[in-house]
């Protein structure tokens, strides 16, 4: 127990006690289940008892009312007899039914059954006398008839009395055992309250003795040891209080650089943020210049392909004015051909060569024209073909330019995610910075309430050395 706490020990001592309060409440609860049990045992026998001795009365009453039927004079009062026989005979039935409903035991069931075979035996030979003595019309008759049933009647009726004095005798037996097992149950439960009471002061003193040194013991003790403590806690609180207040003029410090550099950060913040919308906008304009040179190339393309199909129309008509030239020369020929046969047709074919001198003269002005138009067309194509070469080198160029406005696009939407990302970081690191500051001022408030706390702290070690006193006094102790 030296070990144990002053909890422990108040517990124990008290569940000492209270366990043999328990110990005398469980064994005075044992005895009075069987005392309430015997009791209701005598309480059950007291029914039994009164239907045994209603049985008994009826027994003798019906015995006198048989003698005196056989020996009254009239019919009426033979007829009153009778009544109050079959009256009689109705409770003692009343009775003897209460009574079987009630019998719970193999012995007094055969004594009940036993005495059910003599209660039938002497109710017929009950009913013959009965019936012999509604004869009866003389005193001698009477006489003989009275004789028969002290002879014959009586001794039925006095077994018939036996068995219900033998159910009398097992039920008042019954009753006096529990009345003694009620006694001895109470003289058992008093002796032991008795001695579990003694013993519970006995121990209640030892253990309240024991408990008591021992936590004095215990507080004297530890009164000692928290004098001291409370002297060391005095000169700890003293250290710590000066720590805090170097703690706290170092935080205000920090705090301060904390808020320079927060201002730097933030004016840093606000530069990249302008250089970031300055990219946002040369990618923009970067993105404009790729797309207007694209669609440059694109009317460059279809310029290409209408100077190309333009070629293709001046090499057909080329092609067609060299056919008109051949046409011409070949109705040169023919004319001349047919100047030369209207010349031999001498008169007759005069005619005939002035047509063919015309045709010819035609034939000569198309084929000029042609040769002319030919002249025309090829220097056409000529210039054509110059301007695909020329369109070609400038489809090149546009091309080179679109090229270069991609690559200036994408390097400008470099340039402003890299800005963007720039100016986001940017603005962590200065929500950071605030994050920092909230913390150093909230260090610098913090150090401050522990200065503050270390200065309360020594007055509550104070307090505390002027309750161990009043310790060391409360538990004896003298230093």
């Amino acid at each position: 127990m030296r070990n144990w706490t002053i909890g422990k020990r108040i517990f124990a001592g008290f569940g000492a006690v209270l366990a043999i309060m328990a110990t005398l409440g469980a064994f005075s609860a044992l005895q009075m289940m069987a005392i309430r049990g015997d009791a209701r045992e005598i309480a059950a026998n007291l029914p039994m008892l009164k239907h045994v001795t209603v049985l008994a009365t009826g027994a003798r009453d019906n015995m006198t009312i048989i003698y005196r039927h056989i020996g009254a004079q009239t019919l009426e009062e033979k007829k009153a007899l009778e009544e109050e026989m079959k009256a009689a005979r109705a409770v003692n039935s009343a009775a003897l039914e209460a009574y079987s409903q009630l019998v719970d035991d193999e012995k007094t069931a055969a004594l009940l059954a036993d005495l059910g075979t003599k209660r039938e035996a002497a109710a017929k030979k009950r009913a013959e006398i009965l019936e012999l003595s509604r004869a009866v019309d003389t005193p001698e008759a009477a006489v003989s008839l009275l004789a028969k049933a002290r002879n014959e009647l009586q001794p039925l009726i006095v077994r018939y009395a036996a068995a219900i004095d033998a159910l009398w005798d097992l039920e008042e037996s019954e009753s006096q055992a529990s009345a003694s097992a009620i006694a001895t149950n109470s003289g058992r439960t008093t002796l032991m309250t008795i001695v579990a009471v003694a013993v519970a002061l006995l121990a209640g003193a030892v253990l309240s003795f024991g408990i008591t040194r021992g936590i004095t013991t215990v507080l004297r003790r530890v009164s000692r040891e928290l004098g001291d403590g409370s002297r060391q806690v005095v000169a700890a609180a003293t250290q710590v209080a000066s720590a805090a207040q170097s703690l706290a003029q170092g935080a205000s410090e920090q705090a301060a650089s904390i808020e320079e550099t927060s201002a730097s950060i933030e004016e840093m913040s606000s530069v990249t943020t302008h250089n970031a919308d300055n990219a946002d906008r040369v990618n923009g304009l970067a993105r404009q210049a790729r797309e207007a040179a694209e669609r440059g190339a694109d009317d460059m393309r279809h310029m290409s392909e209408a100077m190309t199909a333009i070629k293709s129309g001046s090499d057909d008509i080329a092609r067609i004015i060299k056919t008109i030239d051949e046409i011409a020369f070949q109705t040169n020929i023919l004319a001349l051909n047919a100047a030369v046969e209207a010349a031999r047709a001498g008169e007759a074919g005069r005619g005939f060569a002035v047509v063919a001198e015309e045709v010819r003269g035609l034939a000569q002005r198309s084929a000029q024209a042609a040769r002319e138009s030919a002249g025309r067309v090829g220097e056409a194509v000529d210039r054509t073909h110059q301007g695909v070469a020329i369109n070609s080198k400038v489809a090149e160029a546009l091309t080179e330019i679109v090229a270069h406005a991609r690559e200036v696009d994408e390097l400008a939407a470099a340039v402003a995610g890299s800005s963007r990302q720039q100016s986001i970081g940017i603005s962590q690191v200065n929500l950071a910075v605030g994050q920092m500051d909230k913390v150093t001022q909230s260090n610098a408030a913090g150090a401050e309430q522990s200065a503050s706390a270390a200065e309360e702290l020594n007055a509550q070690a104070e307090a505390m050395r002027v309750a161990v006193m009043d310790l060391e006094q409360l538990a004896g102790s003298r230093r």
